[in-house]
C-alpha cells in the first residue's frame, strides 16, 4: 500500500499531478483525496494500488488554507484566472476585516461557485457557466472551525509561510516561498488561515466576504497546508515523486487504532463482525502495526468495511 504527500505546482491541474505520479510511481492506480484548483497550490494526498481503498474515509477530512483574498474587483471563476468582471471601491479598514471574519464560524450554509465541479441534471456547473449558461446552485452545508486575519497588504504579496503550533502561518524569518497566480491589479489584498470542513470552497469565502464588506472580492491566491493529520510540511515536490517517499497510513488515518491478536485478525480477514465495544470507524492493525481493515462500531461489535490485506 502506499500513500503520498505532494506539493502540488501552480497551474497545474489534480489530474496533471496523478498522471505525472503514474509516471513516476510506475503503476496506473493513482488516485487522490481531494482536488486543488490548478490556481491553488500545496498539499495534495495521493495514494496508489491497495491505497486507493483509503479514498473513502480521507475525503471527508477538514483542511487547512492559507487564502490570499483581492478587495475592489472581481471574476466570473472568483479566482485569478481573470479577467476582471466588475470592480467596486473599497472602504473597509483592517478593523472592519477583523470584525467581518467570526461571522463565518457561524455559517451553515453557503452556495457554491458557478463554475464548480458540481453536477446538476448530468452537467458540470463550470461547463455550463462557460457556456454562457450557468446553473442554478442552491446552498450546500460548509463548516468553517478557524478564520484568522494574518496580513493586510495594499497589494498581493507572496510572503513565505512556515508551519507552528497553530497552523501554518506568515514566517517571520525564512520559510517556505508561496507562488501565486499573476496579479489581476494592485488590489488590497488579505492573508487569511482557514480551517474548514469538506465541501467547503475557498472562492465562494472570498465572494462573501466583499459581499460583507460591501464590496467585490476575488481569490488571488491560495496554498492548501493541512488535510487532516497530515500537513504540507511532509510534502515532497511533483517531481521528486517516487516509490520511497510514501508515508505509513496510519499516519493519515484518524481513527482509533485498535491492534489485533492473530485470531482476530483471520476473523477481519473473513469479514465476520468482531465483540470489540467501540464506536464509530475504528482502524484494524495486527501485532506488527500493519493496516488489516477499516471497521464501523456499533457499541457492542465491529463490522468491517474494508479490508486492505489478503492474508493475516
Amino acid at each position: 500500500m502506499a500513500l503520498y504527500a505532494v506539493d502540488k505546482p501552480l497551474h497545474l491541474t489534480s489530474h496533471d499531478a496523478v498522471e505525472e505520479a503514474r509516471r513516476r510511481l510506475g503503476t496506473r492506480r493513482v488516485g487522490h483525496t481531494g482536488t486543488l484548483d490548478p490556481l491553488a497550490t500545496g498539499l495534495l494526498l495521493l495514494v496508489s494500488d491497495e491505497s486507493t481503498k483509503l479514498v473513502p474515509f480521507l475525503s471527508g477530512e477538514d483542511k487547512e488554507y492559507l487564502a490570499w483574498v483581492s478587495f475592489g474587483a472581481t471574476t466570473p471563476t472568483l479566482d485569478a484566472e481573470g479577467p476582471v468582471s466588475e470592480e467596486a471601491p473599497v472602504r473597509f479598514d483592517r478593523k472592519d476585516l477583523e470584525a467581518a471574519l467570526p461571522r463565518f464560524l457561524e455559517m451553515r450554509e453557503q452556495v457554491p461557485p458557478l463554475y464548480s465541479a458540481i453536477k446538476v441534471g448530468g452537467k458540470r456547473a463550470y461547463e455550463a457557466a462557460r457556456e454562457g449558461k450557468p446553473l442554478e446552485l442552491g446552498p450546500r452545508p460548509v463548516r468553517y472551525l478557524e478564520v484568522e486575519l494574518l496580513a493586510f497588504d495594499p497589494f498581493p504579496t507572496p510572503h513565505p509561510i512556515a508551519p507552528s503550533a497553530r497552523g501554518w502561518r506568515l514566517a517571520e524569518k525564512g520559510g517556505r516561498k508561496v507562488a501565486l497566480p499573476r496579479p489581476l491589479g494592485p488590489y488590497p489584498t488579505a492573508v487569511i488561515r482557514l480551517l474548514v470542513g469538506p465541501g467547503t470552497y475557498v472562492r465562494a469565502f472570498a465572494r462573501d466576504l466583499g459581499e460583507m464588506l460591501k464590496t467585490k472580492a476575488f481569490l488571488s491566491g491560495l496554498v492548501r497546508t493541512r488535510i487532516g493529520k497530515i500537513g504540507l510540511e511532509r510534502a515532497v515536490p511533483l517531481s521528486e515523486l517516487a516509490p520511497d517517499k510514501a508515508i505509513p497510513e496510519l499516519d493519515a488515518l484518524p481513527f482509533p487504532v485498535v491492534e489485533l491478536s492473530h485470531t482476530e485478525a483471520r476473523r477481519v480477514l473473513e469479514g465476520i463482525p468482531l465483540p470489540i465495544p467501540a464506536l464509530g470507524y475504528v482502524t484494524l492493525v495486527d501485532s506488527r502495526r500493519r493496516l488489516l481493515a477499516i471497521a464501523e462500531g456499533d457499541g457492542f461489535k465491529l463490522k468491517i468495511k474494508r479490508v486492505f490485506v489478503k492474508e493475516a
